[in-house]
C-alpha cells in the first residue's frame, strides 16, 4: 500500500472520529442530515464547475448508475448510525459499525473486484480485524447487557451499509467510469438530498427540528463538524482508493476506532480496558504492516 494512500486513510481515520463523536454528542434526528446534505451540496457543485465546466460530461452511464446506487446506501447508514448513537452508548456501536464492515468489504474486495494482499497485508488485516474484536469487547465494569446487545446490532446493521457504499464507491473510482473522487463525490450528494428529503418532510415538528439545529450553539457546532469532517473524511478515502486496492484500504482506515475509543475515554468518560489496549496495539501493528506491504 503506498505510502500517501495510508497517511490519507489514516488522516480520514481520525476526522471520522470526531465528527463521529460530535454526531453522538448532538443526539438528535434525520434533520442534521438533510441539513449537512443539503449545505454540501449548495456549495461544492458551483465550486465544483467553476473549476471544472466539463466535469460531468466525462463520466459514464455506468458512473450516473453508480452514483444513483450509492447515494441511498449512504442515506440509510446515516439514519441507521444515528439511530445506534440515540439507543446505545458510542464506545459499542462505532467500533461494532466499523469492525463488520471491512469483513464483508475484504471478502467483496477479494472475490469479485480480484484484489490480492500479499502475505504481510493479510498479517495486517488480521491484526486489525483481531483488533477490532478486542475493542468491541466490554470490560466486567457492571456495563448493562441490554444496551450492549442493542449497540452490537446497530453497529452490525451499519457495517452491512459500510461494507455496500465501500464495494459501490471503490468501483467508482477504480473502473472506466469517468468519475474522480470529487466529480463521484459531490453529485452523490444532491442524490441523497432527494432521497432524504421526503423522509424528513414527512415528520411531524421537522420545521422546528431544524430551527433548533440552526439556533442551538452545540448543535450548530455538531451541525458544522458533520458538514466539514463526513466528506472531508470520505474524500480522502476515495482518493485513497484510487492508489490502493480496497481490501487494504477498508480494513487500514478502521483505525478510527482507535481514535474513538480514546476519546470514548478521555470525554465520554468510558472505561479503558485490557481489551481495549490490546485492541489498539494490534490496530497500530496491522496498519503498519499494510504501510509496508507491497
Amino acid at each position: 500500500m503506498p505510502l500517501t494512500a495510508l497517511c490519507l486513510v489514516l488522516a480520514s481515520a481520525c476526522l471520522h472520529a470526531t465528527w463521529n463523536y460530535q454526531l453522538k454528542k448532538a443526539d438528535c434526528g434525520k434533520e442534521l442530515w438533510l441539513l449537512v446534505y443539503l449545505i454540501t451540496a449548495a456549495v461544492s457543485l458551483p465550486l465544483l464547475l467553476i473549476f471544472d465546466a466539463d466535469a460531468f460530461t466525462r463520466i459514464t452511464p455506468t458512473g450516473w448508475l453508480v452514483i444513483a446506487l450509492s447515494a441511498p446506501i449512504h442515506v440509510f447508514y446515516a439514519v441507521i448510525l444515528q439511530t445506534g448513537y440515540h439507543k446505545a452508548d458510542y464506545s459499542v456501536v462505532y467500533p461494532t459499525a466499523r469492525g463488520t464492515g471491512p469483513l464483508i468489504t475484504i471478502l467483496a474486495a477479494v472475490v469479485v473486484l480480484g484484489n490480492t494482499p500479499s502475505l504481510i497485508g493479510w498479517g495486517g488485516i488480521t491484526a486489525i480485524l483481531i483488533g477490532i474484536v478486542l475493542l468491541t469487547l466490554k470490560g466486567r465494569s457492571g456495563d448493562a447487557t441490554g444496551r450492549i446487545t442493542t449497540g452490537l446490532f446497530w453497529g452490525s446493521l451499519t457495517g452491512c451499509f459500510i461494507a455496500g457504499y465501500s464495494f459501490c464507491d471503490a468501483w467508482a473510482v477504480q473502473q472506466e467510469t469517468g468519475l474522480t473522487p470529487f466529480t463521484f463525490y459531490f453529485p452523490s450528494i444532491t442524490v441523497r438530498c432527494l432521497v432524504m428529503g421526503p423522509v424528513v418532510m414527512k415528520r411531524v415538528g421537522w420545521k422546528d427540528a431544524v430551527r433548533r439545529i440552526l439556533t442551538t450553539p452545540h448543535l450548530r457546532k455538531a451541525l458544522a463538524a458533520v458538514t466539514l469532517g463526513s466528506p472531508g473524511a470520505y474524500l480522502l478515502v476515495l482518493y485513497a482508493l484510487s492508489m490502493a486496492p480496497l481490501a487494504y484500504v477498508a480494513p487500514a482506515r478502521e483505525v478510527g476506532m482507535t481514535v474513538g475509543v480514546i476519546v470514548g475515554a478521555l470525554l465520554l468518560k468510558e472505561k479503558l480496558s485490557v481489551n481495549r489496549i490490546a485492541g489498539i496495539f494490534l490496530m497500530v501493528t496491522g496498519v503498519l504492516l499494510i504501510g509496508l506491504s507491497s
